[in-house]
C-alpha cells in the first residue's frame, strides 16, 4: 500500500494541466471591414485555380465571418461594417457602433502569380501600436515575406478616430493561394483567423487598447 500511495503521489506531480490563454478580448467591441463588395462589380482582386475564379471580395467576407465568430467566443462585441461605396461612410458606421478598433480585411493581386508577402498599412502614429502584434501574428502564421508595415493615406485608416489598420495577408492572385481558398479546410483562411486573435489579444493585453471607453464612445458623449 506504502508503495501505491507513492507511486500516485509521483504521478501526479507529472501531471501537468494545461493553463487556459487569458483572453483580453471580453467587452471589446471591434469593427471588421471586409474590403470591396460595394457593388456587383467591386470584387477587388482576382486569383485563378485550373480556370476556377477567386475574388478577393469572398475571401475577405470570409476572413472576417470566421473570425467574427471566434472572437464573439471569448467575449467580444464584433460588427460588421457595411459594405458602404464610400470609405469614409464605413468609418463613421464603425465610430457610430462605439468601436475600439477597426481593421479592413484585404488580399492582395499581382498580374505575377507567383507573387506573395504580408503588408499592412497604417495613417497615424497610434494605429502602428495596433498594427504590430498583428502583423506579427499575420507574419508568423502565413510563414511569407514581411513586406512591413506601411505609412500610406491608404484605404479607411485616413479617416476618423478609432485605431485602424488595413492588412493584405497575402495574395490572392498567388495560385496557391487560391486553390487553397476552394479546398474544404481552407487552411490559408483559418491560419490568418488564428493570427488576428492572436493579435488582437495581445493588442488588448499590452495596455495599448486603452480602457473600457473606446473613442468612437468618447466622441458620442457615452463615457
Amino acid at each position: 500500500m506504502k508503495h501505491l500511495f507513492a507511486a500516485t503521489l509521483l504521478l501526479s506531480s507529472l501531471l501537468v494541466l494545461p493553463v487556459s490563454a487569458t483572453s483580453h478580448l471580453t467587452g471589446k467591441i471591434i469593427a471588421l471591414d471586409a474590403g470591396h463588395g460595394s457593388s456587383t462589380t467591386d470584387v477587388g482582386a482576382t486569383g485563378n485555380c485550373n480556370g476556377t475564379l477567386v475574388k478577393e471580395v469572398d475571401v475577405n467576407l470570409k476572413v472576417r465571418a470566421e473570425l467574427k465568430t471566434k472572437l464573439e467566443t471569448d467575449g467580444a462585441v464584433v460588427f460588421e461594417v457595411p459594405q458602404y461605396s464610400s470609405r469614409k461612410e464605413r468609418v463613421v458606421a464603425a465610430e457610430a457602433a462605439g468601436a475600439n478598433v477597426l481593421i479592413s480585411i484585404h488580399h492582395n493581386g499581382s498580374t505575377d502569380t507567383t507573387a506573395d508577402y504580408t503588408q499592412t498599412f497604417i495613417t497615424q502614429n497610434r494605429d502602428k501600436k495596433l498594427a504590430n502584434p498583428i502583423h506579427q501574428a499575420l507574419v508568423a502564421a502565413l510563414n511569407l515575406p514581411d513586406a512591413g508595415i506601411k505609412h500610406d493615406g491608404y484605404g479607411m485608416t485616413v479617416y476618423g478616430s478609432i485605431p485602424s489598420i488595413l492588412t493584405e495577408a497575402y495574395f490572392i492572385t498567388n495560385t496557391n493561394e487560391a486553390c487553397d481558398f476552394l479546398t474544404a479546410e481552407q487552411a490559408r483562411v483559418q491560419q490568418e483567423v488564428g493570427a488576428f486573435y492572436d493579435g488582437l489579444n495581445a493588442y488588448f493585453g499590452s495596455g495599448d487598447g486603452g480602457g473600457s471607453c473606446s473613442p468612437g464612445q468618447a466622441k458620442q458623449g457615452k463615457c
